[in-house]
């Protein structure tokens, strides 16, 4: 018995060496292409536009298969939407971004030997770090940034698919969906939640 226990531990920590030995760290960055969606943005949300935004941040994609790896991440992400829409004969514009910190965790399927493709998938989860809020009424614009009932934590699901060079460059797009409602508080029942396009390139460190 005793033996057989010393083995599976001598296997684990073999099989801990070899994942750590396959394991790589990069970074990336590109282009957010947001959106709001849900059953309750018709309804209260008319003239909704994209704000474009940045993603940025770094990753350490894990071995664990010979085509498999699982890729925690850390990204600064940004999100929002524009609005525009007349209130008895008054124009109103507003301009929403949400800063978020953006930890994916994804499950990587990749294939081919110099240039490889691959798939990938999993949950998100997100902090909000910092919102603005610009609204213009007849050319004059206010800001705000305490971003009250604004909803703190985002989580939501990813999928995506990509290419990486034998040169360490990847280049990937990605579609994210919201769980959540983007809102809290008394607004929090509102079925209005983020997703986004992301359009990112890749560089593997080591």
């Amino acid at each position: 018995m005793g033996k057989r226990i010393l083995a599976i531990l001598i296997l684990a920590s073999f099989s801990g060496l070899c994942f750590a030995q396959t394991a790589s760290f990069g970074l990336k960055g590109g282009l957010n292409i947001p959106k709001v969606t849900g059953a309750d943005v018709g309804v209260y949300m008319n003239n909704v536009e994209s704000n474009k935004g940045i993603a940025a941040g770094a990753y350490v994609s894990i071995g664990l298969l010979p085509n498999i790896s699982v890729q925690p991440e850390i990204l600064f992400s940004q999100k929002g939407f524009k609005i525009s829409y007349d209130f008895f004969g008054t124009t109103h514009e507003g301009t929403l971004r949400i800063n978020y910190m953006e930890t994916p965790v994804l499950a990587k399927l990749s294939y081919g030997a110099i240039v490889k493709p691959y798939v990938l998938a999993g949950p998100y989860f997100a902090t909000k770090i910092g919102t603005k809020y610009e609204e213009t009424i007849d050319g004059i614009t206010n800001t705000r940034t305490n971003g009250d009932g604004l909803a703190d934590v985002e989580i939501g699901l990813t999928i995506g698919a990509g290419i990486q060079t034998p040169i360490k460059i990847s280049f990937e797009a990605r579609y994210s969906m919201g769980l959540k409602s983007i809102y809290s508080s008394d607004l929090a029942d509102l079925d209005i939640r983020n997703s986004n396009i992301q359009l990112l390139v890749g560089y593997s460190v080591f």
